[in-house]
């Protein structure tokens, strides 16, 4: 989510019934199909393909409730896992409550704003910013300043990964009315619920609104509704290779999703691999921002 989003929004509250785990839980079917249906099927796989090759410790940037955190850790990588939301980070906690002990020993939390990175200590051998993150820091220079973060705490030579949506295939003008979703199940609760979402025009800034809100049906028959809002970015193909360049990341590769399929105009997603440059710029004044209160690891 973006940086400022309270914790009570319903995107956080819905988070995990939006973008379902195959991993975590029971996995069924309709959840499948749910991630097929954003791109998102796959992704899990994607990224722990790219952990154990790298060896680890892994940097997750944006890690939100552990839907990629827990399957690495389970497959035996050291994870930092980064979010500026803390209660994103709090179901993350709760979620590694219920793993085994030595899962739970691989995986540190910590709370920081992506932009401001800055742990002493890290010098990961793979940085990954998945599903979007990059679109959710609707400022640019903000994100600029993520990216190279993200480079300085990679030892030399170290890898990255990194997805967001592909810009040409969204609407980029306002919907007349809010667009209601496929009736889904909130595995919280188990109850059903729709969510009504309405996207604004694209600005100049190159920056989206999408808003809306939750129906949940409850069991008395009841409707409960809760609001959300959010802002992303639209970076298309040469932007994303200009800034990655800039941060110091040199692109291997690029593809259209995360089987590997070539990248087209047509492709759902940005899927980007390389790694660090040997050359790659230290701190650049006004990136290692003070950190404040959120600048602290928290422990899992």
């Amino acid at each position: 989510m973006n940086p400022d989003t309270p914790g009570d929004d319903a995107s956080i509250l819905y988070y995990d019934a939006d973008y379902p785990s195959l991993e975590i839980g029971p996995a069924r079917g309709e959840d499948a199909a749910a991630l097929a249906r954003i791109g998102l099927l796959g992704d899990v796989a994607f990224y722990t393909e790219q952990a154990l090759a790298s060896g680890g410790p892994v940097l997750e940037i944006g890690c939100g409730t552990g839907r990629l955190t827990i399957p690495l850790a389970r497959a035996g990588v050291e994870v930092r896992a980064v979010d500026v939301s803390e209660a994103m980070l709090a179901r993350l906690r709760d979620r590694l409550a219920r793993e085994a002990p030595e899962v739970r020993a691989r995986v540190h939390v910590v709370r920081q704003n992506a932009s401001t990175l800055d742990l002493p200590d890290c010098a990961a051998k793979l940085a990954i910013l998945p599903f979007n993150v990059l679109m959710l820091i609707p400022d640019a220079e903000e994100t600029r300043h993520a990216l190279r973060a993200a480079a300085r705490h990679l030892a030399p030579g170290g890898l990255f990964a990194l997805d967001v949506m592909n810009p040409a295939t969204l609407p980029w003008q306002a919907d007349p009315a809010p667009v209601p979703s496929r009736p889904r199940r909130n595995p919280l609760t188990g109850n059903p619920y729709v969510r009504h979402a309405q996207a604004s025009a694209v600005d100049a800034r190159g920056v989206q609104r999408i808003s809306g809100w939750y129906d949940e049906l409850l069991p008395d028959g009841a409707i409960r509704s809760a609001r959300f809002a959010f802002d992303w970015r639209m970076i298309g193909r040469a932007a994303l290779a200009a800034l990655l360049d800039e941060a110091g990341f040199a692109i291997e590769r690029l593809t259209g999703d995360f089987d590997g399929a070539p990248w087209s105009e047509d492709s759902r997603r940005i899927v980007v691999t390389g790694r660090r440059k040997p050359d790659a710029p230290a701190a650049v004044p006004g990136d290692a921002l003070q950190s404040g209160p959120d600048g602290l690891e928290l422990g899992a």
